[in-house]
């Protein structure tokens, strides 16, 4: 198979009521529509199944008509995605939910906005989407890269409805404003949002980094257990939930750092002096950690 090959799926037909894509295997899926076979794979639009084909069209491509980004710094990753299969995605994608959900070994482009739960457990791969998504974008994701160039809605990086465990591997990045519950119950992983974040922002995280570039909003960080959060811009710190502590992690921080500058660049506030830590929540034993910018009060 030639590795410069793409597959090219636009969105052809509005949907009823929403398009659910997630019984899709999209590495498998690649396969079979490359080799020229009937896929014979189904959608739901609504409860009601009906057929791919009926509100996308597929065409094979080259991927140099396409702008795949080089994502990430690690060159590990960059090695592995040399061997993804490619697929992109056009149109009004608004009412498309599940897209990526449980991936592995595909790279997906979408050149566009996006619905909900976007990256949804996905395990492998990446997902760039170079507009917005909605609610619940790389929940519970185990593994891989998820690069969103606009905003995202809430829950991102979070648990879903009833599960335990939110975001348990891999690589969220959102350059533009995330909704609330922002990596709520956050198990593993590297989350970036280079904007703001909602109420409720890593509630209950269980361990993990994330990382803010603006402001958050209410009762940020209330019920972790540990894990890391990093502010660029000065946060105002509940006492009743977080402490600062004098402890030098000047070394720590000396590899975090540039793991965080490989994502989202520099953060001024941050470049040339040691932040301030934190250690919160109280009420759970004070194992998770804050790190904010000198200025912070």
């Amino acid at each position: 198979m030639n590795s410069n090959k793409i597959l090219k799926i636009s969105l052809i037909k509005k949907p009823d009521f929403r398009l659910d894509l997630s019984n899709i295997k999209w590495d498998d899926f690649f396969e079979t529509l490359v080799s020229k076979k009937e896929s014979g794979v189904t959608v739901l639009d609504g409860s009601r199944k009906k057929p791919f084909g009926k509100f996308f069209s597929v065409q094979e491509d080259n991927e140099y008509n396409y702008d795949f980004p080089p994502h990430f710094y690690f060159q590990e990753i960059s090695d592995k995605r040399k061997g993804l299969k490619k697929i992109v995605f056009q149109g009004d994608l608004h009412k498309v939910d599940f897209l990526g959900f449980k991936s592995k070994n595909v790279h997906i482009l979408i050149n566009g906005h996006i619905g909900n739960y976007v990256g949804c457990m996905m395990q492998t791969g990446s997902i760039t989407i170079k507009g917005s998504a909605g609610h619940f974008v790389g929940a519970m994701m185990a593994g891989g890269s998820l690069l969103v160039n606009g905003d995202v809605g809430d829950y991102a990086g979070a648990n879903l409805t009833g599960e335990m465990e939110g975001m348990a591997g891999g690589y969220l990045s959102v350059k533009g404003n995330a909704g609330k519950s922002f990596c709520r119950r956050m198990r593993r992983g590297f989350a970036f949002v280079s904007g703001d974040v909602g109420d409720f922002f890593a509630n209950d995280m269980i361990a993990g980094s994330a990382i803010v570039g603006g402001t958050a909003g209410n009762l940020w960080g209330y019920g972790m257990r540990r894990g890391t959060i990093i502010f660029a811009k000065r946060q105002v710190v509940s006492p009743h939930v977080f402490k600062e502590t004098k402890h030098d992690f000047s070394s720590y921080w000396g590899l975090l750092k540039p793991v965080i500058e490989s994502f989202n660049g520099p953060f001024p506030n941050l470049a040339n002096v040691t932040p301030k830590r934190f250690v919160g929540d109280l009420a759970f034993g004070g194992k998770g950690e804050c790190l904010l910018p000198r200025n912070t009060t």
